[in-house]
């Protein structure tokens, strides 16, 4: 196959079809730079990130691909010739990733401690590091989050060893140093991305952390990595990530069977809150619920008789048009907000996932009936939580 060096190709597994779309939605926002062109492509059923993302590749002639998950909406509208400024800079960029880390130290969650770059995400709000500055234009890193990798070379992703969703981006980080190639992450002025990421499942995780190890530590000796001597034991970690399974699996039970009395009350649980950047989605249902409840509000956003999928679909369905105000300024979404949801929805939305709030709120503002009751109902939302 040809390589295009003009081509810019972006690849996503998807599963999620609705939350694919809004990705679509920035992917097609983008400024194509004069003497290129794109090409999005959606890998479906694939077994594994890894296996998914080798299908895409091998479609595609183009130079450049951009490996996204399809909760990754590309903010910046000047990614492609950003990104190409780093890439034509150095022929030896094999990877550009949004946020990376420089720390050595490859064991447990140790890999996943970011020290580099920036991006929003969902359940952390901001994560925003020094390093690059603007005048180095890039920071060379040991490995990138997945959330979003960019390659101006193929080499294959390890998929015999890597079968599943985790460990599949810092092992292609290894392969490509491996190869002589280096791993950065740009300067940003403002963040490129936000990552909707609903919550990790790291149940497999360290599974995966054991295969890295073993592959590039124990049989390569690759010498620039170390092992964390103060991480805690894979069974230890494991038994976390699984009580926090079962915590979301007994909030769906009680979401399906409509017991709105026992989720408040695990909501008030001091062992709840600890993990509720895991159960974001859940504690905003929640906290919805008991607001139009209390208020006799006439809209409501759990209406009885919603499955779990159809709430969250709702749920979901007003952050992407308050993330698209945010982003966007696209007041096309305004009049179904205020069709389909209380201003307790979008309120509790607003403070759970937006950071430019007065931008937003002033957006909403223009096309509230009643201002005067929009102001009150903020008041109410500030006061309520």
């Amino acid at each position: 196959m040809c390589i295009k060096k003009d081509q810019i190709a972006f690849i996503t597994c998807v599963s999620d079809e609705e939350e694919y779309a809004e990705c679509r939605y920035y992917l097609n926002r983008l400024r194509i730079p004069d003497g290129y062109e794109t090409d999005i492509i959606s890998v479906r059923e694939a077994p594994s990130m890894a296996a998914g993302y080798n299908a895409g590749m091998k479609s595609s002639p183009a130079k450049y691909k951009v490996y996204l998950h399809q909760d990754v909406f590309i903010k910046n509208q000047n990614f492609i010739s950003d990104m190409l400024q780093v890439f034509h800079r150095d022929a030896q960029i094999g990877v550009l990733g949004m946020i990376g880390k420089r720390n050595r130290e490859m064991q447990g969650i140790s890999l996943m401690k970011w020290d580099t770059g920036k991006v929003i995400d969902n359940s952390a709000g901001l994560w925003s590091f020094s390093i690059p500055s603007k005048e180095d234009n890039y920071a060379e890193v040991l490995t990138v989050d997945g959330l979003l990798m960019v390659t101006q070379y193929d080499i294959l992703w390890r998929e015999d060893l890597f079968n599943g969703w985790d460990l599949y981006d810092a092992s292609q980080c290894m392969e490509f140093i491996k190869r002589g190639y280096k791993i950065v992450v740009p300067y940003q002025k403002e963040e490129w991305c936000y990552h909707d990421c609903l919550y990790p499942k790291l149940i497999k995780y360290f599974d995966y952390n054991r295969v890295f190890l073993k592959e590039y530590i124990v049989d390569n000796g690759l010498s620039f990595l170390n092992e964390d001597p103060h991480a805690s034991s894979y069974e230890n970690e494991k038994e976390v990530a699984q009580a926090v399974e079962d915590m979301r699996n007994g909030m769906e039970t009680l979401i399906e069977s409509e017991d709105r009395g026992n989720l408040r009350i695990f909501l008030e649980n001091p062992s709840g809150l600890k993990n509720l950047a895991y159960m974001k989605e859940y504690a905003a249902v929640v906290h919805i619920d008991y607001l139009e409840e209390m208020n006799q509000s006439e809209q409501r956003l759990w209406e009885s008789g919603m499955s779990l999928e159809q709430l969250l679909k709702k749920l979901r369905a007003l952050k992407y048009m308050l993330k698209r105000l945010e982003y966007t300024a696209e007041f096309s979404g305004a009049e179904q907000i205020y069709n389909d949801y209380s201003n307790y929805a979008i309120m509790d939305l607003c403070e759970r996932y937006v950071m430019e709030k007065e931008k937003v709120y002033n957006i909403l503002y223009r096309y509230q009936p009643d201002k005067q009751n929009m102001d009150h109902k903020r008041n109410q939302q500030e006061t309520g939580k």
